[in-house]
């Protein structure tokens, strides 16, 4: 190949010049100038005589040289259109990756802005309820010896909803009510077995909260007030409880209804209203050897465990993210444990089955059918169930309750 620049050197030429002097050579050949030889010689300055040029054959103003000099001028140009075009899809792609960076960075900031809202809203409650709540005086327990225990379920309340329908009506003063019957229920249960301990179970959605646009039709109380109105009606069942056992645990896990975020996709764990309300009962009893509120078996906000005197593991859940067909192998994965049984809640009906040996339990509601039960094509009588438990048996015996 010839070195192009080296043999334009010869001549005393740059580029652009030979560019400029090959079109005079064309323009005298087809006749469009009237420059002779020696003109266009002198023009450039050419290191040649007149003569050369008009034997151009063998030379840069002709043959194989013109050739190659196009060749070598026709690659360069093809290879910088490559190059810019490369850089074009480059700077395209770092602009496209600056805007990902800037929209992650703006999702980001508003994640943190929303957690905080949250986090002071929640502080807000806490710090608002905490002022309001003292502590219960002590109170005597009855002295009770005996290998049985009582499981008492309590669950989906939806306290703070109105409802006037065909197949219920329910509002502040109907929960009550269902609470007292509940509690003359198991009484007479206890009046029965004579159990030691009480396993106070409370399976979520205390209160009716505002995931569903028709909730905020329904609701007489704002959420505040639905707290307020459950932790008041949920600590006066407790303390009808002591004066029936020798002691009392409670454990709890938050449903679905009491999430801060209506969307269930910008929900974050943990940022449930239920969560006020072991919160508030710890406080309530704080006075009170013989009531616990549990709280060593969380494996989550939303799985809690714990195990009876007679040694049997339960887990519970409030069973929005589980069915009574998948829970227990779900949960078994999930801990490395399989339970003696599991407590769910959720589906507002009372129901008991056994799934590899364990034994599931479904618990009902307060509530009964509401709106959104009607749109579902769904219906249920108000319910809740207790269990027997004993070292032999998870659930020696269980007891459905209805509440209307």
């Amino acid at each position: 190949m010839i070195d192009i620049d080296q043999e334009l050197k010869k001549y005393g030429l740059n580029r652009e010049q030979y560019e400029s002097c090959l079109k005079d050579i064309k323009d005298k050949i087809n006749g469009s100038n009237d420059m002779d030889w020696a003109e266009i010689v002198a023009k450039y300055n050419i290191d040649c005589h007149s003569d050369t040029l008009r034997k151009a054959s063998q030379t840069i103003f002709g043959g194989q040289f013109v050739a190659d000099y196009f060749r070598e001028k026709n690659a360069v140009d093809t290879a910088s259109e490559g190059y810019i075009a490369q850089l074009r899809l480059e700077k395209e792609e770092v602009r496209k990756e600056r805007q990902k960076l800037s929209d992650e960075r703006t999702d980001y900031q508003r994640s943190l802005r929303e957690q905080a809202r949250r986090e002071s809203f929640l502080e807000v409650i806490e710090r608002g309820l905490a002022a309001q709540i003292e502590p219960l005086d002590y109170k005597e327990t009855p002295v009770i010896s005996n290998d049985e225990d009582m499981i008492v379920c309590l669950s989906d309340l939806h306290a703070g909803i109105e409802v006037q329908n065909w197949w219920n009506t329910y509002n502040v003063d109907v929960l009550r009510g269902r609470l007292c019957k509940y509690i003359d229920e198991v009484k007479a249960i206890q009046a029965v077995h004579k159990c030691q301990r009480c396993e106070l179970v409370l399976g979520g959605d205390n209160i009716s909260g505002l995931i569903h646009p028709n909730l905020r039709l329904q609701n007489n109380e704002n959420v505040i007030e639905q707290i307020k109105t459950v932790i008041t009606f949920i600590g006066d069942f407790v303390t009808v409880l002591q004066s029936e056992f020798a002691e009392i645990r409670v454990h709890s896990v938050s449903g679905n209804h009491s999430r801060l975020s209506p969307n269930k996709a910008e929900h974050l764990n943990g940022e449930e209203l239920d969560a006020m309300v072991p919160f508030c009962l710890k406080m309530m009893f704080a006075n009170n050897p013989s009531v616990t509120i549990h709280e060593d078996g969380y494996v989550d906000n939303s799985i809690n465990t714990f195990v009876t005197r007679g040694g049997k593991l339960f887990y519970l859940v409030h069973g929005d993210k589980d069915t009574p067909s998948n829970a227990v192998r779900n949960l078994t994965l999930m801990t490395g444990k399989k339970p003696d049984a599991v407590l769910m809640a959720h589906r507002h009906h009372n129901a008991f089955d056994t799934q590899y040996g364990v034994k599931v339990v479904q618990m009902g509601c307060v509530v009964g059918t509401d709106d959104h039960c009607v749109d579902l094509r769904i219906s249920g009588e108000p319910e809740q169930c207790v269990i027997i438990t004993t070292r032999e048996r998870p659930v020696k015996c269980l007891y459905d309750i209805g509440l209307k």
